[in-house]
C-alpha cells in the first residue's frame, strides 16, 4: 500500500514540476523575469549603464556679407581646413575702391578749405584789432572757419567708412577651423547680412554628456575624463570645461562638457562615444 501511495505522489509531483518549469519559461520570455532580476540588482545595474557622449565643435559661426556685392572667389570647399586670417571669400570691390578714391579726394579738399578759412579768420582778427575790419566780417570769417573744421570731420569719417566697406569685400577666417557649409556660390550677388559661409572650430571639440546628479558634488572643472570614441575605437582624455548650472529633474542628470584636443583632426564633430572613466 505504501508503494501505491509513492507512485501516486510521484505522478502528482512530476506534472507539478513541469508546470513550474513551464511557468518560469513563460515569465522569462515575456520580460517579467528579467525585470525581477534587474530590480534585485538595483544600483549595480544602473551604475553599469553606459553614459553616451556626443562631440560638438568648440565654436561655430556663419559668415555673412556686410554689404552688397558679387562673389568672385571662394578659397575653400566643404570639409577643408583653414587657418586664422586666411581669406575665405572675396567680393567684387571695384565700386568700393572708387568710393575710397572719392572719399580721399573729398578729404583733401576739406583739408585745403579748412586751412584757407582758418588763415582768413586770423587775418580778419588782425585787421579788426587795427580797426580796419568790421565786427560782422570778423564774425563771418570765424563762422566759416568753424564750418570748414566740421566739414573736415565729416570727410574724415567718410574716408573711414570707405576703407571699412572695402575691407568688408574680403571675408577672413576669425579662427582656425573647417568649412561646414557653403550658403552662396561664386558669381552670385549677395545682399547685406546675407549668410555666405558656415564654419566650425574643430581644432578642439566639446564632448557633451549627462551624468547622474549624485555625481554633481564630485565633478569639477579641470577634472580629467576618459572617453572611448565609437567610430575610431580610440580612447581620448580631456578636461571638464563646463558644468551645467541646472540639473534636469526629469532624467535626474546634469550636462557636462569636456574639452578634447583635436589638433591632428582624428575626430569629427558629430561623432559619439561612451564615458570610460572620471579622474586619473
Amino acid at each position: 500500500m505504501d508503494e501505491g501511495m509513492d507512485k501516486n505522489m510521484k505522478k502528482m509531483y512530476f506534472p507539478q514540476k513541469r508546470r513550474s518549469l513551464l511557468l518560469i519559461f513563460l515569465l522569462f520570455f515575456s520580460g517579467i523575469f528579467p525585470c525581477l532580476i534587474f530590480l534585485c540588482r538595483g544600483e549595480e545595474t544602473f551604475a553599469s549603464l553606459p553614459v553616451k557622449v556626443v562631440l560638438f565643435p568648440f565654436r561655430e559661426a556663419v559668415l555673412s556679407a556686410q554689404l552688397e556685392g558679387i562673389i568672385v572667389h571662394q578659397q575653400y570647399r566643404v570639409g577643408e581646413r583653414f587657418k586664422k586670417e586666411d581669406v575665405l571669400v572675396k567680393l567684387d570691390d571695384s565700386k568700393y575702391r572708387n568710393d575710397l578714391i572719392k572719399a580721399e579726394a573729398a578729404l583733401r579738399e576739406a583739408e585745403l578749405n579748412t586751412r584757407f578759412m582758418e588763415q582768413k579768420a586770423k587775418d580778419n582778427q588782425r585787421l579788426y584789432a587795427d580797426g580796419l575790419q568790421s565786427d560782422i566780417e570778423l564774425k563771418r570769417s570765424l563762422f566759416e572757419a568753424e564750418l570748414a573744421r566740421e566739414r573736415l570731420k565729416g570727410a574724415v569719417a567718410a574716408r573711414v567708412d570707405a576703407i571699412r566697406n572695402l575691407a568688408f569685400c574680403t571675408l577672413k577666417a576669425p579662427f582656425n577651423g573647417t568649412v561646414e557649409t557653403i550658403l552662396a556660390k561664386n558669381f552670385e550677388t549677395v545682399k547685406s547680412s546675407q549668410p555666405i559661409l558656415g564654419i566650425i572650430d574643430d581644432t578642439s571639440l566639446l564632448a557633451v554628456m549627462n551624468l547622474p546628479t549624485n555625481k554633481l558634488a564630485t565633478t569639477r572643472r579641470g577634472q580629467e575624463i576618459t572617453i572611448k570614441i565609437n567610430e575610431t575605437k580610440q580612447f581620448v582624455t580631456g578636461k571638464v570645461f563646463e558644468i551645467a548650472g541646472r540639473a534636469d529633474h526629469r532624467s535626474e542628470t546634469f550636462e557636462v562638457k569636456v574639452l578634447l584636443d583635436n589638433g591632428k583632426n582624428q575626430m569629427k564633430a558629430g561623432m559619439s562615444g561612451i564615458l570610460v572613466k572620471i579622474g586619473k
